[in-house]
């Protein structure tokens, strides 16, 4: 530490007459590497999304299945409901098959294609499990009781001109058929039949509320690539949703006899829709924040470099995360952002109110800016350094998206630090000198100047912020620049140029003995204190409270649901929720299991044929109406048995490769390895076939499940899909995930077979969501050793790194035992929140603790320290606190819950971080410090 004058100087005090000397200095710098950071703002960035996937064998197999096995068939699934609860009726199923005549009409003269993409048909001619026969595009119980009604002996009926009860009897003929009873299939778990007298003949009298409908297209015209219900998957994927959207249009025609719905049709689309919607709300948060950190302030000019220095943070962030390369994505390109809005408004206002104190003191706006600077900027400095620990620690994460947010949040700490900790009290404390002395009075004019640009500034602010980080960069940066220029460079330019007769307002001239803004008298500092007496009541009902809410947040578990991210009453949602209702255990999320090794091997065969049969007690599969588990028929051996069974592809086999199959064990498969290449060759470049024009499956789709290559060296590979129902509950995922596993131990212990294992959405996600677990149980204890280390090194005092580290615990115990209490889940996005609670909580026990060693250095007694500190960091933090949580309590009210959820569960986290900072960390603050004289 030098000396001045005999009196010794800080290194912050150094450091605050260093800026206010060079302060024109480093503002222009400022300006300068603003505009040097639009240039990578709007033309660099990665254009990618960053991965929400770990490592992991689950996705190393979805990887290589989406390789080599990308479908010939895109499908699409809708249910059609019936408000009067019987969909089995002459006006449903007519309505129904209009619209599928309606459908391939409009798909002949190409007005199904996607924007962009080229107008031809795309419904694809594929083979019917249920009838057992190839059908064209869409194929619907309406259709089959239009044909099994035409071959009715007598006069001509149609599904037109039919009655209720003939259709009745069409249904009965078609679920008595073997060829078309799978049909019941497609009908709700609710549907009903009994026996009733039709027309002098008994029938059993079919009752359905629902029924699925599918859509098939011809994958390849539509960009190709595997089927994959994920944000963020490109332009391909879009096109993808935007075709379904289209059929989905068409099939619901009037809805005069039904309603229809798709299932996850158009999960991007619909994000990009609520997202869009929920853009106002996120608006009016940085709209709010900036007006009341401007109330708090009571200045318009302070108002005004509050909502220019945010924006700017916006263009510093995108700027430097596209120079060093941050991929994009939900988290990163609008979480950060919304998220820094909160720690960067506490900057300022820290910084802001500090100068603002010592201005009340009567120090000229030079001298204030060095007293306060020299108070408040090791504190921010601190607070910048551990804020970017805590979001640093996210790094250790497996997950690609977690590491780039710990990055990005890591570099919004320090841009906030030097933007709105420096660079703004250097501009307000230059706006202050040009201004002059003020006038004790302003005028009215003046008054509704100042208000209607502080109004104009916020709403600015907020309209380029989420033009900026959603829609449009370079609409953003205008909207932003236009703000500076309208907002602070004009009014300076008038100020200058009536100098120095104020324009917007006037401060209040010092006058002999003032108080300091925020000195220890009012309510406020007193509140603090007297909490602060009864310490030991205090801390024993928090640490009470805090086992508590420990015991919930350690039962807070990972779950996935649409409902957590899209609104409720969205199509997608309801969609969803109608599946469930509708189809319940009988239908289920696609799951892949995959086996790799010599599949000609009749050892590896066997293996696979006890696996199929070992999934019908396997109580987590997907089964349908009669019973039978879902599995994808297009198995190796099933492909193997349709082959041997049939007399035609028999002897095809035998003309394209000289092999003869035979089946002496009459197990179904062929008896030799040869035999099955030489099956393997046939399916693989004609398909499969039970007779001339019977083909069942085109050699596309024998690819989609089958790789054999034996010019190339490799192993053998196929594919097994299965059912998983109700994996919106993550313990069904596990259930199936074990109870499969355990079924996977009959290919594991085949010599023929080299590896099996499962993958799928349903795997990939829970495995997303054990990852954000684990980043959690991982990044927070990092953050928080990290943190006290830094502390320690910082304050030099074991006591009182500890108590200041020490909210950091209670905040995330309180708000995650508040999430378990209150139903919210752990997701990919809420788990941020505790990233962000770590440097909200460190932050305003930072500058708590910091002003309270400041304060007992020339206070009288511990307790009259504390007042003093409450009077002003403890002001400035629930001002601070006050202007985020309406903000984000604004956000609460978006209808998308991804973004209501984070809001409000970001604004309890601060309320919860300013509580522990001005209830709990002083009395703990009193606990560790020795008492200097007898309190006041």
């Amino acid at each position: 530490m030098q000396q001045e004058n005999g009196t010794p100087v800080s290194s912050s005090a150094r450091a605050a007459g260093f800026l206010e000397r060079h302060s024109g200095v480093v503002i222009l710098l400022a300006a300068a590497l603003t505009a040097l950071l639009v240039i990578p703002l709007l033309t660099m960035g990665s254009g990618q999304q960053a991965s929400q996937d770990p490592a992991g064998e689950v996705f190393d197999l979805r990887d290589d299945v989406n390789e080599r096995f990308a479908p010939s068939v895109h499908l699409s699934g809708y249910i059609v409901e019936s408000p009067t609860g019987d969909v089995l009726t002459q006006a449903a199923l007519w309505e129904l098959y209009q619209s599928e005549q309606r459908l391939k009409a409009e798909d002949e003269r190409g007005a199904l294609a996607p924007q962009g993409l080229p107008a031809q048909p795309y419904l694809f001619e594929g083979f019917n499990f249920y009838t057992n026969r190839t059908v064209p595009g869409v194929y619907s119980l309406a259709d089959a009781v239009q044909e099994a009604l035409a071959s009715f002996p007598g006069p001509t009926v149609t599904l037109e001109t039919a009655t209720d009860e003939q259709v009745k009897v069409a249904l009965h003929h078609i679920f008595s058929d073997p060829d078309t009873s799978g049909l019941k299939g497609i009908l709700s778990v609710k549907a009903r039949s009994e026996k009733r007298p039709i027309v002098g003949m008994e029938v059993d009298y079919w009752t359905a509320p629902a029924m699925f409908v599918n859509v098939l297209a011809d994958n390849e015209k539509l960009g190709g690539g595997a089927l994959e219900i994920a944000v963020g998957g490109g332009e391909r994927a879009l096109d993808k949703e935007r075709f379904n959207r289209n059929v989905q249009r068409i099939l619901r025609g009037e809805e005069q006899a039904y309603r229809l719905w798709g299932i996850a049709i158009d999960l991007n689309l619909e994000s990009e829709e609520e997202g869009q919607t929920a853009g106002m709300f996120i608006m009016l948060t940085i709209i709010a924040v900036v007006l009341i950190a401007g109330v708090s302030l009571r200045s318009y000019w302070a108002t005004a470099l509050t909502g220019a220095g945010l924006g700017v943070l916006m263009v510093w962030l995108k700027g430097i995360s596209n120079l060093v390369g941050l991929k994009g994505g939900l988290v990163i390109d609008l979480i950060v952002p919304i998220a820094m809005i909160s720690l960067g408004v506490s900057f300022a206002l820290h910084a802001m109110r500090r100068y603002q104190e010592e201005k009340g003191r009567g120090y000229a706006p030079a001298l204030a800016l060095r007293a306060g600077f020299a108070g408040v900027l090791g504190a921010l400095l601190l607070a910048m350094a551990s804020d970017s620990i805590a979001f640093l620690a996210n790094t250790s994460s497996e997950i690609e998206a977690v590491i780039h947010f710990g990055i990005a949040a890591g570099i919004a700490m320090a841009v906030s630090f030097i933007l709105l900790g420096v660079v703004l009290p250097l501009a307000m404390m230059r706006i202050d000198r040009l201004r002059g002395p003020g006038v004790a009075s302003p005028s009215v004019v003046a008054r509704l100047l100042s208000i209607a640009g502080s109004i104009g500034v916020a709403v600015l602010t907020g309209t380029g912020v989420i033009l900026l980080v959603a829609v449009s960069k370079p609409l953003g940066v205008a909207v932003l620049g236009a703000t500076v220029v309208v907002f602070l460079v004009a009014p300076l330019l008038i100020v200058r140029w009536r100098q120095p007769r104020p324009v917007l307002e006037a401060p209040p001239g010092p006058e002999a003995g003032a108080q300091p803004v925020g000195a220890a008298v009012g309510w406020f500092p007193a509140a603090v204190a007297g909490i602060a007496r009864y310490r030991p009541v205090v801390l024993l009902a928090v640490a009470g409270i805090t086992a508590v809410a420990t015991l919930y947040a350690v039962r807070l578990e990972a779950t996935f649901d649409a409902k957590d991210f899209f609104d409720s009453r969205s199509g997608f949602v309801i969609g969803l929720d109608k599946l469930d209702e509708h189809f319940g255990e009988s239908s289920g999320e696609p799951a892949i299991v995959y086996v790799k090794g010599d599949l000609t091997d009749s050892r590896s065969l066997a293996a696979i044929d006890r696996f199929i049969r070992d999934l019908a007690d396997n109580p987590s599969i997907a089964r349908g109406a009669d019973g039978e588990v879902q599995v994808d028929p297009r198995t190796a051996v099933g492909l193997l048995r349709t082959v041997t069974g049939s007399e035609f592809a028999r002897s095809r086999v035998a003309d394209l490769t000289g092999v003869e199959i035979a089946d002496a064990d009459r197990d179904g498969l062929p008896d030799s390895p040869q035999q099955v290449k030489a099956a393997y060759a046939y399916m693989l470049s004609e398909g499969v076939a039970l007779g001339q024009g019977e083909l069942v499956y085109p050699p596309g789709q024998v690819r989609e499940v089958l790789y054999h290559d034996p010019d190339s060296g490799e192993e053998d590979v196929t594919i097994m899909t299965v059912g998983i129902p109700g994996t919106r509950e993550q313990q069904k995922i596990i259930a199936a995930r074990d109870s499969l596993t355990a079924d996977l131990k009959v290919l594991g212990e085949s010599p023929a077979i080299s590896s099996a294992g499962l993958t799928g959405s349903p795997f990939t996600r829970l495995a997303q969501l054990g990852a954000t677990t684990s980043t959690l149980q991982r990044s927070l204890p990092i953050a928080a050793a990290a943190t006290l280390l830094l502390l320690l090194l910082a304050m030099r005092s074991l006591r009182y790194a500890v108590v200041t580290i020490i909210p950091i615990g209670l905040v995330v115990a309180w708000l995650y035992g508040l999430m378990y209490l209150t139903g919210f889940a752990l997701n990919y996005v809420t788990a941020t929140i505790g990233a962000v609670s770590i440097g909200v909580g460190i932050d305003y026990s930072i500058h708590m603790t910091a002003r309270f060693r400041e304060e007992i250095r020339r206070a009288p007694s511990k307790m009259q320290a504390l007042r003093q500190a409450a009077g002003g960091t403890g002001v400035a933090l629930l001002a601070s606190a006050a202007a985020s949580i309406v903000g984000f309590a604004i956000m609460g009210f978006a209808p998308m819950p991804l973004f209501s959820s984070y809001g409000l569960l970001t604004a309890l986290m601060i309320f919860l971080a300013m509580a522990a900072s001005l209830v709990v960390l002083p009395s703990l603050l009193l606990l560790v410090t020795p008492e200097k004289e007898i309190e006041a």
